[in-house]
């Protein structure tokens, strides 16, 4: 019996993102990271689709390599590749993209202990505390921020309650049935079915493009809950399975 790999809920810090060496205009990677309790995702989008000249990804730590292989092992449609990155220890990070024509990108990451707050942003605001008077914000600017400590509390009330509330539902059997993304008052409901071949279980979920009617949920959020649902099945229901998230599935494979 294999154990389950020890989880580190600490927050990934994108910091620097580069192409080197490469042709005039071509655009270095976006890097996005999205974290919630029990569950992260960091999610890069490459400039150019990677079967046009990409060869190998590596991500290493403090020097040392985590993983290693073909670009094309790793891509999620096109352009977007993800990790999951609940199991990266703490430490520094380096993704490296290289291409057949010899350039390439690097993107730096520091990972973050459990409970480790990472160091503000310039432009975060900057709290000033005194004894006898109210607590004052500044942008990174130096400017004032109006009415900042009850904005940033009800947002920050809101988003707990939010983060922590959310759950799934299943309806049906391993077969086929419902998994249904439970928000407040927001329900999803996303059908899943087992499948012959490579792929052992797919979940459908909607294009970008009948997102928010389907689900009557901005399509800002698209990417946040689909990563939740496929995060939360595989520790839920298929701990022992891999993910890919596609357009308009969740496909599960074995390990």
């Amino acid at each position: 019996m294999t154990s389950e790999p020890e989880e580190h809920d600490g927050v990934v810090v994108i910091g620097d993102i580069l192409t080197v060496d490469c042709p005039a205009g071509l655009a270095a990677p976006t890097v996005k990271f999205v974290h919630y309790p029990g569950a992260q995702q960091l999610t890069l989008w490459l400039p150019k689709p990677g079967h046009e000249g990409y060869v190998e990804l590596s991500v290493t730590r403090e020097g040392v390599d985590m993983e290693r292989g073909p670009v094309a092992n790793r891509m999620n449609g096109s352009v977007q590749i993800l990790f999951a990155t609940l199991g990266w220890p703490p430490g520094d990070y380096q993704v490296t993209i290289t291409h057949k024509d010899g350039w390439r990108h690097l993107v730096e990451l520091r990972k973050y202990a459990p409970g480790e707050a990472p160091p503000p942003s310039p432009q975060e605001p900057v709290v000033e505390r005194s004894a006898d008077g109210p607590i004052v914000y500044r942008d990174g600017f130096g400017n004032v921020i109006e009415d900042a400590d009850l904005e940033m509390r009800d947002r920050a009330r809101l988003d707990i309650a939010r983060i922590f509330g959310r759950l799934l539902e299943y309806e049906g059997n391993f077969r086929a049935g419902t998994i249904v993304y439970v928000e407040g008052g927001t329900r999803i409901r996303f059908s899943h079915v087992m499948s012959g071949g490579d792929v052992k279980f797919s979940i459908e979920t909607p294009a970008a493009e009948h997102w928010e009617g389907f689900t009557r949920t901005p399509l800002s959020a698209r990417e946040e809950i689909v990563a939740f649902v496929a995060e939360r099945v595989r520790i839920e229901k298929a701990n022992n399975w891999r993910y890919v998230i596609n357009e308009e599935s969740i496909d599960f494979y074995e390990c």
